[in-house]
C-alpha cells in the first residue's frame, strides 16, 4: 500500500520566499545605490563649492581668494596653489593695464605736441626761421616716438623669448670705455667725473646689447648725479659671476621702490615731468638684456650712493692675459 503526501504547500511557500528575497534584494540594492550616491555627492560638495567659487572669479574681481580653512585638509594645498596662481594673474593684469595706460599717455603726449605746434605754425604767417624751429622741434618729437617704438619692439621680443643675443667673446672693459667716450661731453657739461675701476675682462655675449645696457644705466646715473660729483663703474670678480657696478651719489631711492625700478614706465616720482627723462623703459631693457645672457640685475641705494649691479656668468675658459 502506497501513501502520498502533497508538497504543493511547500512549493508555494518556497516560491513566495523566493519572490520576497528578490524584492528585498532589489530594495536593498536601491538603498545601497542611493546611499552611495548621497555619500559621493556629499563628498564632492567641497569640490563643487570650490568649482563654483572659481567660476565666480573673473577679470573684474581678480582680488578674490578662496579660503583654505573652509575646505577639507585634502584640498588645502590645491586651494593655496590656486590662490597663488590667481595672485600672479592679478599682477599680470594690473601690470598690463598700467602698461597700456602709460604707453597711451607716452604716445599721446608727443602727438599732442606735434598737433599743437602745427596748428600754431599755421595760425598766421611765419618767417622761414620760425618754420624751421617748428620743424626741428617736431623732428625731436618724431625721434623720441621712433626710439620709444623701437624700445617697445625690443621688449616685446624679450617677452616672447625671441631675444637671442649673439655669442661672441669681447672685452667688457673696452665696451665700458666706448660708452664713456659717448657721454664725455654731457659729463663735462655737468662737471661730472666718470671713473672706471677694473682690469680688462673677457665675456661672452652680444657686445651691442651690453653696450646698450651700460648706456642706459650710465645715462640714468648722469641724470641723477649732482653736479661736481663722480660716477664710478667697476668690475668685481665673483666665484661664478662677475659684477659690473655703476655707482653714483645722489638722493637715495626709497626701499619700497627698488624692486619696481625695472618695471616699464615706473617712476619713483610719478608727478615728475617726463620730458628730458627718457621713455621710462630703459631699466626694463637693461633687465631683459641681462636675463637674455642668463644673468641678473639688482639695485642698492643708501644715503651714500645708488648702485646698479649687473651679474653675468663667468666664462669657464678665459684667455689668461685678460682674465677678469
Amino acid at each position: 500500500m502506497l501513501t502520498g503526501l502533497s508538497i504543493n504547500f511547500h512549493l508555494h511557500y518556497l516560491d513566495a520566499l523566493k519572490k520576497n528575497l528578490i524584492a528585498i534584494a532589489v530594495v536593498i540594492s536601491l538603498l545601497i545605490v542611493l546611499i552611495i550616491r548621497i555619500a559621493v555627492r556629499q563628498g564632492h560638495l567641497p569640490l563643487r563649492n570650490v568649482s563654483n567659487a572659481i567660476k565666480n572669479i573673473t577679470s573684474e574681481n581678480l582680488d578674490a581668494r578662496l579660503e583654505p580653512t573652509r575646505v577639507p585638509i585634502e584640498l588645502e594645498q590645491l586651494v593655496i596653489s590656486f590662490n597663488h596662481m590667481i595672485g600672479k594673474i592679478e599682477d599680470v593684469f594690473t601690470r598690463q593695464a598700467n602698461f597700456s595706460a602709460d604707453i597711451a599717455h607716452e604716445i599721446r603726449t608727443p602727438i599732442t605736441n606735434l598737433v599743437t605746434q602745427t596748428e600754431i605754425a599755421l595760425s598766421q604767417d611765419r618767417t622761414q626761421k620760425e618754420l624751421e624751429d617748428v620743424l626741428y622741434s617736431s623732428l625731436e618729437e618724431y625721434n623720441r616716438m621712433t626710439k620709444m617704438v623701437s624700445d617697445m619692439l625690443f621688449l616685446a621680443q624679450a617677452d616672447n623669448n625671441q631675444l637671442i643675443p649673439d655669442r661672441v667673446r669681447f672685452d667688457l672693459r673696452a665696451e665700458v670705455m666706448k660708452v664713456f667716450e659717448f657721454f664725455e661731453a654731457w659729463a663735462e657739461e655737468r662737471n661730472i667725473t666718470l671713473k672706471f675701476n677694473g682690469m680688462p675682462c673677457l665675456v661672452e655675449g652680444d657686445p651691442q646689447m651690453f653696450r646698450r645696457a651700460i648706456n642706459n644705466l650710465l645715462s640714468n646715473a648722469l641724470r641723477y648725479t649732482p653736479e661736481g660729483q663722480a660716477i664710478t663703474v667697476s668690475i668685481r670678480e665673483q666665484e661664478s659671476f662677475f659684477d659690473l657696478v655703476i655707482e653714483n651719489p645722489g638722493k637715495p631711492i626709497p626701499e619700497e621702490h627698488l624692486l619696481r625700478l625695472f618695471d616699464r614706465f615706473y617712476r619713483v616720482d610719478p608727478s615728475r615731468q617726463r620730458k628730458g627723462e627718457g621713455s621710462g623703459i630703459g631699466l626694463a631693457i637693461v633687465k631683459s638684456i641681462v636675463e637674455a645672457h642668463h644673468g641678473r640685475v639688482r639695485v642698492e641705494s643708501d644715503v651714500r650712493s645708488t648702485r646698479f649691479i649687473l651679474s653675468v656668468p663667468r666664462l669657464e675658459k678665459m684667455i689668461p692675459e685678460i682674465q677678469c
